[in-house]
């Protein structure tokens, strides 16, 4: 015992070090507003165990040993604890875990904006201090004499055991923020692995799509996907602010649904969702089954990308997979320019021979930092002097001068859509037709000191988006039998089946009571990520 009590002296430092590695997050976790106080509690408790084991076998390894192994565990675990801790201070939610898979999947340019957006000198100073607090203990480590396993060799194994089962267990290890870290990496990499050679392999795969009302004129789908756009900020929507002035003089041509709620509050599992025919209760649906892409190449139609949002046919996003297999890609994105610049690509594609023609356009919308997204004419909206902006505790100058921002993207995205749809107008002898809706929402500060969004802190208006359709009248006459009820509740989750629908192509798996057109429809539970909508409703009403 005095042979362990002399070692314990001598490592004091030792202690601190793993203290401050493995404990400092888990000190800070009561501020984390989606942990439970039992998730809190688990964070504490399997952090302290592994402090606790690591701080054990530690007495069993060499001075020079321990410093290797010690700066080892700092090279790994000061990236993931700086992003984690940044985020606790600044957003007062830990990170969970498809927010940590989010991370790896963000193009430079939308972190650089995102940075930038919430940078503050205070947090870099702290991201400084914490980073450079353990290399000094690691130089200032004294060395001591360590102990002979045989004469301990029950605690050496215990140790040993104990940091198997921490890092082993995959419910237990999400409570480690660097062990969580690298095991969410290294799923994600096996899953997108074999994502693309399971959907490359299916494409020679028989899969009979058939078109149930054959017509000669040519059919042209444009399919629009914006990006953080909040409805309560659209005037179609009622806000007070004109910020829909082209949208609102098409009247009841443009059908504009109320109830549409997003699957989930991040670009990439929204788009991975729309896009194929996964939900929350059939996930393996987005390798199993064809995805929208897939449906109309077999349905004989013309495949088109525009997207003004990263794009690699290297897929370096879990959901280029799925873009990839569009006939014609046409990737702005390289250009930084804003999204007028998909207008003339549309032009091109529409001029081409292809009979019938299914358009995707991503746009970068009204992504944060809003003030990037529009040219200086769009420049319009001052709260100074329209006052129009609502005082509250949370909503300081700074807060209403991004709210001015965001409301001039709203109206630049407002140029776009009725720009899009003009175009179609004026296709001579087509049926057109064209739906816009956000990936997801956007928070800006409707009830607390927070813009934008996060599904650690998913809020109503990070869920509830826009959706609006317009058909030309030719296309109208010729599909008779849809229902437009702009009342219903709506999912995106469901959204490939409600565009087979209006192009009227069928297949084996699709689902008429999940389309938002059919006279068969079924409203569903509608989730966001893993929460209800219903309970993330509730909770914000209440407040």
């Amino acid at each position: 015992m005095n042979e362990v009590l002399t070692i314990l002296k001598k490592k004091k430092i030792q202690f601190f070090f793993l203290f401050y590695i493995l404990m400092l997050l888990p000190m800070f976790s009561p501020v984390a507003q989606n942990l439970t106080l039992l998730d809190k509690l688990a964070v504490f408790l399997v952090c302290g165990l592994l402090f606790a084991a690591i701080s054990t076998l530690s007495l069993f390894i060499s001075s020079k040993a321990e410093k290797i192994i010690y700066s080892i565990l700092l090279a790994i675990s000061i990236i993931p604890g700086a992003i984690y801790l940044a985020y606790l201070l600044f957003a007062h939610v830990l990170l969970e875990q498809n927010s940590v898979t989010s991370l790896f999947e963000t193009n430079p340019e939308e972190s650089k904006e995102f940075v930038a957006y919430y940078l503050s000198l205070w947090v870099i100073a702290g991201v400084i201090l914490y980073a450079a607090i353990p290399i000094v203990m690691i130089c200032t480590m004294k060395s001591f004499k360590s102990l002979s396993v045989k004469k301990y060799k029950f605690i050496f194994v215990l140790s040993i055991l104990v940091i198997i089962s921490i890092v082993g267990i995959n419910r237990v290890s999400r409570s480690v923020y660097f062990v969580n870290f690298y095991k969410t990496f290294i799923s994600y990499k096996l899953r997108t692995t074999y994502e693309k050679k399971t959907i490359k392999a299916r494409q020679s795969e028989n899969y009979e799509v058939s078109v149930i009302r054959q017509d000669t004129i040519p059919h042209v789908i444009v399919v629009v996907v914006g990006e953080s756009l909040n409805k309560h900020h659209m005037s179609l929507y009622g806000y007070p602010r004109e910020t829909n002035p082209l949208l609102s003089q098409y009247g009841d041509s443009l059908m504009v649904y109320q109830d549409v709620v997003a699957p989930q509050v991040h670009t990439i599992p929204v788009i991975r969702s729309i896009l194929s025919m996964s939900d929350i209760e059939h996930p393996e649906n987005f390798t199993h089954k064809p995805s929208l892409y897939e449906l109309f190449n077999r349905a004989g139609y013309g495949t088109y990308l525009i997207t003004n949002q990263e794009y690699s046919e290297d897929c370096k996003s879990s959901y280029d997979i799925l873009l990839t297999l569009a006939k014609k890609k046409y990737n702005l994105a390289p250009y930084k320019q804003h999204d007028d610049i998909v207008l003339p690509v549309l032009d091109t594609i529409l001029k081409e021979p292809q009979k019938n023609k299914l358009i995707l356009i991503h746009l970068i919308g009204n992504h944060m930092a809003y003030e990037f997204r529009y040219p200086k004419e769009y420049i319009v909206f001052n709260n100074k002097k329209d006052g129009l902006i609502g005082d509250a505790p949370y909503r300081d100058d700074k807060a209403k001068k991004a709210i001015d921002k965001y409301d001039n993207s709203v109206l630049y995205n407002d140029f776009i859509i009725s720009s899009i749809i003009q175009t179609l107008k004026d296709l001579p002898c087509h049926d057109a037709a064209m739906v816009y809706f956000s990936d997801h929402g956007e928070e800006l500060y409707d009830y607390r000191e927070f813009a934008g969004h996060a599904y650690e802190k998913v809020s109503p208006p990070m869920c509830e988006i826009p959706f609006m359709v317009w058909m030309s009248p030719m296309y109208r006459k010729f599909r008779s039998d849809l229902v437009f009820d702009k009342s219903r509740k709506y999912s995106t989750e469901d959204f490939i089946y409600s565009i087979s629908d209006l192009a009227g192509i069928s297949y084996r798996d699709y689902d008429d009571t999940r389309s938002l057109f059919s006279s068969g429809f079924e409203p569903r539970q509608r989730y966001v990520g893993e929460k209800k909508y219903e309970a993330i409703k509730g909770r914000f009403e209440s407040q």
